[in-house]
């Protein structure tokens, strides 16, 4: 389980007994203000807006997982000092290598972990990938593998950053795709022909012209049959 879906579930635990504590301290409450003489309405608000703070609390205030924590500090140096080669390698080290990992700290679901800026964060992955392309690339190339399909926000920029980086060298993007197995081979051309509103991405022909031009049959056969089962050709 990841850490993000570990944080969805002690949330949702931490709520219950909130709430079980809230009801609790309401009907004991009930039953002894009219001996107490307290007004009513004033307590029971202050009790509720304590609960409401509580579940706030508990809902946006989880802490970073240690991957989250350092992919933000890499990228908080690298903000202080954009030019500087050891910072820019070290964003792109420890930028997360696989998908679990990408939406464990880039995770849209549960807006947390570094959900909130996760846009900015791929995008300056992506920039690095200008002048360190050959670890970009291919990194985005092992996360977009196990992309089941596009969406919104981080993955979006995600797949842009393989379509970008592939146009500026096409044989990269060949070459790395080759070291994959069939299967991956077949889930990423899923990831990348997909686009908003269940569409063809745009940029997906050219990929096609791509493993064309560089004579590679079998992933073209393969590239291609993405094309026909997004078109819900058998």
């Amino acid at each position: 389980m990841g850490q993000s879906a570990k944080n969805v579930l002690i949330n949702s635990h931490l709520r219950v007994i909130i709430i079980v504590i809230f009801l609790s301290l309401y009907y004991n409450f009930t039953d002894r203000v009219p001996d107490s003489g307290l007004p009513a309405y004033f307590s029971m608000k202050k009790l509720l807006i304590i609960a409401l703070l509580l579940i706030q609390s508990f809902a946006y205030g989880q802490p970073l997982s240690p991957q989250a924590k350092k992919v933000k500090h890499a990228y908080d140096e690298l903000l202080k000092l954009p030019h500087a080669p050891v910072l820019q390698i070290k964003y792109i080290q420890v930028f997360p290598g696989n998908k679990v990992d990408f939406m464990d700290v880039f995770n849209a679901h549960t807006q947390d972990q570094l959900a909130g800026k996760s846009v900015d964060y791929v995008k300056k992955f992506r920039k690095l990938g200008y002048d360190y392309i050959d670890s970009v690339l291919p990194k985005s190339i092992q996360i977009g593998k196990e992309m089941p399909t596009w969406s919104e926000g981080a993955v979006d920029e995600l797949q842009k950053t393989i379509y970008y980086l592939t146009n500026k060298n096409p044989m990269l993007f060949v070459n790395t795709v080759k070291e994959l197995t069939k299967e991956e081979q077949a889930l990423l051309a899923s990831f990348l022909i997909s686009g908003e509103g269940g569409v063809k991405n745009v940029n997906y022909d050219t990929l096609l012209d791509i493993l064309d031009k560089a004579g590679e049959k079998k992933l073209h056969k393969i590239f291609s049959e993405a094309t026909l089962q997004q078109e819900g050709q058998p």
